[in-house]
Protein backbone atom coordinates (compact mmCIF):
# COMPACT_ATOMS: atom_id res chain seq x y z
CA UNK A 1 0.00 0.00 0.00
CA UNK A 2 1.17 3.63 -0.82
CA UNK A 3 0.69 6.59 2.09
CA UNK A 4 1.44 10.35 1.50
CA UNK A 5 3.75 12.18 3.50
CA UNK A 6 3.91 15.69 4.51
CA UNK A 7 6.14 17.72 6.23
CA UNK A 8 5.88 20.70 7.70
CA UNK A 9 8.50 23.63 9.21
CA UNK A 10 11.81 22.33 10.32
CA UNK A 11 10.72 18.70 9.58
CA UNK A 12 10.73 19.47 6.20
CA UNK A 13 14.56 20.69 6.38
CA UNK A 14 15.41 17.32 8.25
CA UNK A 15 13.93 15.29 5.56
CA UNK A 16 16.48 17.05 2.74
CA UNK A 17 13.96 19.72 2.18
CA UNK A 18 11.44 17.50 0.42
CA UNK A 19 7.38 18.99 1.53
CA UNK A 20 6.10 15.98 0.46
CA UNK A 21 6.51 12.03 -0.60
CA UNK A 22 4.96 9.13 -1.71
CA UNK A 23 6.23 6.07 0.87
CA UNK A 24 5.23 2.30 -0.45
CA UNK A 25 4.42 0.06 2.95
CA UNK A 26 3.28 -3.60 3.77
CA UNK A 27 0.14 -3.67 6.10
CA UNK A 28 -0.34 -3.79 8.59
CA UNK A 29 1.87 -0.20 9.51
CA UNK A 30 1.12 2.05 12.17
CA UNK A 31 2.42 6.09 12.69
CA UNK A 32 5.25 5.19 14.90
CA UNK A 33 6.83 2.17 12.50
CA UNK A 34 6.86 4.77 9.95
CA UNK A 35 8.27 7.57 11.72
CA UNK A 36 11.03 5.20 13.11
CA UNK A 37 11.37 4.21 9.04
CA UNK A 38 11.90 7.64 8.04
CA UNK A 39 14.76 8.55 10.95
CA UNK A 40 16.20 5.40 10.11
CA UNK A 41 16.48 7.10 6.56
CA UNK A 42 16.75 10.93 7.35
CA UNK A 43 18.70 10.80 10.76
CA UNK A 44 18.32 14.65 11.29
CA UNK A 45 14.54 13.81 11.81
CA UNK A 46 15.76 11.71 15.43
CA UNK A 47 16.38 15.10 16.73
CA UNK A 48 12.06 15.78 17.04
CA UNK A 49 11.34 12.19 18.57
CA UNK A 50 10.38 13.60 21.87
CA UNK A 51 8.00 16.14 20.84
CA UNK A 52 6.91 15.55 17.18
CA UNK A 53 3.24 15.60 16.02
CA UNK A 54 1.19 13.98 13.58
CA UNK A 55 -1.84 14.00 11.65
CA UNK A 56 -3.41 11.29 9.70
CA UNK A 57 -5.54 12.94 7.22
CA UNK A 58 -6.32 16.50 8.78
CA UNK A 59 -6.51 15.02 12.30
CA UNK A 60 -4.19 14.42 14.69
CA UNK A 61 -2.70 11.24 15.13
CA UNK A 62 -1.31 9.13 18.19
CA UNK A 63 2.18 7.04 17.56
CA UNK A 64 0.01 3.96 17.53
CA UNK A 65 -2.84 4.72 15.20
CA UNK A 66 -3.00 2.21 11.95
CA UNK A 67 -2.70 3.37 8.28
CA UNK A 68 -4.77 2.66 5.48
CA UNK A 69 -3.98 2.70 1.73
CA UNK A 70 -3.79 6.38 0.68
CA UNK A 71 -4.22 7.76 4.21
CA UNK A 72 -2.01 11.28 4.55
CA UNK A 73 0.38 11.38 7.59
CA UNK A 74 1.39 15.09 8.58
CA UNK A 75 4.28 15.52 10.64
CA UNK A 76 4.75 18.19 12.81
CA UNK A 77 7.88 19.77 14.69
CA UNK A 78 7.06 20.90 17.58
CA UNK A 79 5.07 24.41 17.86
CA UNK A 80 5.45 27.28 20.44
CA UNK A 81 4.31 30.83 20.37
CA UNK A 82 3.72 33.89 22.82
Amino acid sequence: MTINLLFFGACREAANGAPEMKLAVTPPIDVQTVWQSLVAEHPALGRFNQSILFAVNEEYARPGQILADGDTLAIFPPVSGG
